[in-house]
Order: C-alpha cells, then sequence, then structure tokens
C-alpha cells in the first residue's frame, strides 16, 4: 500500500506514513469506488495547481524578459538619439564650414553656376556666378558666363553691358565679341555689330569676324563743282554686296533704292547718299558726296555782217553762227530773251532802215541762256 499524502510504500500494519505523517487508513483492495474518485480528484487539482504555478511562473519570467528588452531598447534609442543628434550638430557645423569656405571659393562658385547653368536652372545659377565675379572681378571667364545667364534670364541690358565693359578692360577679348554679335543678331540690330567692329581695334577679333565687316561703298567721281552733265557710279570692293542710295539728301536705308546703273547728274545741286549691305546684312556706314553741275553760260553770238552803214542795193542779210545743240533769239534795239523771235539759220533775219542795233543771244541745251551779242546797222537808199 502506498501513502496517499506522498506516495511511499507503507508496510502493512502501520497507522501513520514514515516519510510524510499522514494517516493510514487501511481498506480492503476492493474499496469503494468514491475513495478512488476520490483520490484521482485530488491528483487532478494537485496537477492542475503544478501547471497554473508553471504558467504563473512563466509569464512572470516572459514580463520580466519584456520588461529589460523595453529597458534595454529605451537605452539604445536614447543613445542612438543622442548619436543622431551628435551627427547632426556635427553635420550643421561641417555644412556651416564648408559652406563659408565654399562662399568664398571662386572655383567653387563658378563650378556651381556652370553645372546649375547647363542644367537650364538659370535663377540658381545667377546666384553663384555673381558670386563669382565679386570674388574675381577681372576673370574673363566669369564674366562671359554671366552674360550667357542674363541673356537666358531676359536680362539682356545687363548681359550687354557687361560684355562691352569686359572688352573695354580686355580689348582682345574674342569670345565677348562672339557673344555681342550674336546677341545683336537675335535682336536685329545690324547698326550696333558694325559700330562695334568699327571701335575695334584688335586684328585677331577683326579676322575672325570680318564676314560682319561691311565695305564702304566707293563714288566714281569726287564731290564738288562740275561744269557739265556727268556719270556717277557706284561700287563696293565686296562683289557679295550690294549699294543702295538716295539722290533727295535723306538717310539711306536697306528700303532706299538699289544701285543697278550710272546715276546721271544733271544741273543743280544733287546729294548722292549711299551704303552697302553685306551678306550677313549688316550695313555700312553712310557715305555721302555733293555735286554742284553749274553749265558755262554760251558765249556771246557770232553776227554777220558786223556793224556797219548798208544801202538797200547791198546784202542786208544779218546772219548768226548757231553752235549745235543752241538755239538762237534776236531782236532789235533791246536784248532778246527766251520769248524773242526764234532765229532760223534758213532766213536769214533783213535789215532796218535807218540805224538799229541787233541782238541776239544763244540758248544751250540746258536751256540756259548766254550773253547778248550786237551789232549796229544803218540802213539807207542808195544816193
Amino acid at each position: 500500500m502506498k501513502c496517499s499524502n506522498c506516495g511511499e510504500p507503507i508496510e502493512e500494519g502501520r497507522l501513520f506514513c514514515l516519510k510524510c505523517g499522514q494517516e493510514v487508513q487501511w481498506v480492503p483492495d476492493y474499496d469503494s469506488f468514491g475513495s478512488l474518485m476520490e483520490q484521482e480528484r485530488i491528483k487532478k487539482e494537485k496537477k492542475e495547481r503544478e501547471e497554473a504555478e508553471a504558467a504563473r511562473k512563466k509569464a512572470a519570467a516572459a514580463a520580466e524578459l519584456r520588461r529589460k528588452k523595453k529597458k534595454r531598447r529605451m537605452i539604445t534609442l536614447i543613445a542612438s538619439g543622442i548619436i543622431l543628434v551628435l551627427v547632426i550638430i556635427s553635420a550643421v557645423v561641417m555644412k556651416i564650414q564648408m559652406d563659408k569656405k565654399n562662399y568664398n571659393d571662386f572655383d567653387y562658385q563658378m563650378r556651381m553656376a556652370d553645372t546649375a547653368f547647363s542644367n537650364r536652372k538659370y535663377e540658381e545659377s545667377y546666384e553663384f556666378i555673381q558670386r563669382a565675379v565679386v570674388l574675381d572681378e577681372e576673370n574673363a571667364d566669369a564674366q562671359l558666363l554671366l552674360a550667357q545667364v542674363l541673356v537666358c534670364l531676359d536680362k539682356e541690358e545687363k548681359a550687354e553691358s557687361t560684355l562691352l565693359s569686359l572688352i573695354k578692360e580686355q580689348p582682345d577679348q574674342v569670345s565677348a565679341y562672339g557673344q555681342l554679335i550674336k546677341l545683336y543678331e537675335k535682336n536685329d540690330e545690324s547698326d550696333k555689330i558694325r559700330d562695334l567692329l568699327k571701335e575695334c581695334k584688335d586684328d585677331k577679333v577683326k579676322e575672325k569676324y570680318a564676314a560682319y565687316i561691311p565695305a564702304d561703298p566707293v563714288f566714281s567721281l569726287p564731290g564738288g563743282e562740275y561744269s557739265d552733265v556727268k556719270s556717277l557710279q557706284l561700287y563696293v570692293r565686296d562683289d557679295k554686296s550690294t549699294i543702295y542710295y538716295t539722290v533727295d539728301g535723306s538717310e539711306p536705308t536697306k528700303e532706299s533704292k538699289l544701285y543697278t546703273e550710272s546715276i546721271l547728274l544733271e544741273a543743280g545741286t544733287t546729294v548722292v547718299k549711299a551704303i552697302s549691305v553685306n551678306e550677313k546684312g549688316i550695313p555700312s556706314e553712310v557715305i555721302s558726296r555733293e555735286y554742284v553741275i553749274e553749265f558755262e553760260p554760251p558765249a556771246p553770238p557770232q553776227i554777220s555782217p558786223s556793224s556797219g552803214k548798208f544801202t538797200t542795193d547791198m546784202d542786208t542779210k544779218i546772219y548768226i553762227i548757231v553752235p549745235d545743240g543752241c538755239k538762237a533769239y534776236y531782236a532789235f534795239d533791246e536784248k532778246p530773251t527766251k520769248n524773242s523771235t526764234l532765229y532760223d539759220p534758213s532766213e536769214p533775219v533783213e535789215m532796218l532802215k535807218g540805224t538799229h542795233t541787233f541782238y541776239a543771244v544763244l540758248v544751250d541745251e540746258h536751256g540756259q541762256m548766254g550773253y547778248p551779242g550786237s551789232a549796229i546797222y544803218t540802213l539807207s537808199d542808195p544816193e
């Protein structure tokens, strides 16, 4: 038989368990079914208590483990936060130091400006290139990039001013001339291109942009006074250029009369102004010449016969020698005009009886009247 409390074997006849002291109730093996059930219930309750205790201990251990993990996590988070703050502070300090260094670093400012410009971030590029120019005002590359950025930002007047200043300081700056010419071409300001290159003293620049330099038109006659009709020719050394001109004193443009043939200079004053326009559409400066055409008046005509006394039985016809291209007008006792009698060489003039002064004058092909010639005739009957 075994102790119902601790399960220790008990010798038959003993009243108490030697191990735990539990009172022993001796019953035959065929004890009632209720006693067996009671024993099973007790065992079950004991087992449940043991399991509950084990579960409690396990839950407590798990809770402790979670607490410790949470604590470790908190410590890790705090440590990480502190490290992060220190890293951020360090990064900010380094950035401030680096920014300060870069702010005063010309190469850095130029590099950032160029990168931003390549990516079409013109406002950003403008900020960097402005600083670069401040750091090195004499650097041509910085000035050139600044001008490019200004053009892209529609600040063309500032770009023009920047490039002109650069050219003034560095007259051999080929790239600056190129940017200005491109800007003037864009705005159809061909006169500015002409003036820019005219003022240039550097041979390399002129050679580089020779195609933009127009040649002045040349006049075949110097200005001045002439005594007969003249034919004026205009030409230009560049056979690809065209010439435009005016004869009324106005300034010639590309809309003026195109020169294709000689200009006839007639009586009076004529002011001829001309420009040439090259392949690039660049006009030359205006070349002007004044021509005064004043024809010599015809000389007094020869009158035949010369002055004298005549009788009616003599040849009393009066002849006027009329040069080619002229007409003769005559009158008695007064100086003739264009309204006087026109002389017909095929019909000589008859002398008048008495004493009279015969006048004759020539008018040339230009309508210019000369000085009158005269002869005094006395015509009477024969004695």
